[in-house]
């Protein structure tokens, strides 16, 4: 999901963006924004935050069908809350020492290749050649990565 906003952020085609959720495998639910993957939905949320996305976010999606008026207010409401919690979450991911520090790490080993999106960045990992017996042998550190993201997005860190 991020990495096609992603390239049509690129192709400087990221003109509006449809923000909804639902299960994998499943077509066109249209769930209530960050109900369903909110880990996915918060790497899209850093992604658009980070690159200064200036277009509208629209949230394509529908409220159950069991609910009324108030429901539905209840609904959008949800949605606009979840995105600027995650827009929080990125902001503290940002900041956060234990991260960027183990995110340092991993850039300065000449194995990893995480990176805040940009242009140059996108450029320099289409050049970048990579040897997979050294990338077999490397721990990467990304298990420990995406486990401070979890607590950070769960409230512990």
């Amino acid at each position: 999901m991020c990495n096609a906003v992603a390239q049509a952020w690129e192709a400087g085609k990221l003109f509006h963006i449809d923000l909804n959720d639902q299960y994998p495998g499943r077509y066109d639910q249209d769930l209530r924004f960050g109900s369903a993957s909110t880990k996915a939905l918060f790497w899209l949320v850093k992604f658009l935050e980070d690159v200064g996305y200036p277009g509208p976010r629209h949230f394509d999606a529908h409220a159950y069908r069991t609910e009324d008026v108030e429901g539905v207010k209840d609904f959008a409401r949800g949605c606009m809350r979840t995105y600027l919690i995650l827009k929080e979450k990125a902001r503290q991911w940002n900041a956060d020492k234990d991260i960027q520090s183990l995110f340092a790490e991993i850039n300065s080993s000449g194995i990893g290749h995480v990176g805040k999106y940009s242009s140059q960045n996108a450029q320099e990992l289409l050049n970048k050649s990579f040897d997979r017996t050294t990338l077999a042998h490397a721990g990467l550190m990304y298990e420990r990565l995406d486990q401070l993201t979890i607590d950070l997005l769960l409230g512990v860190r």
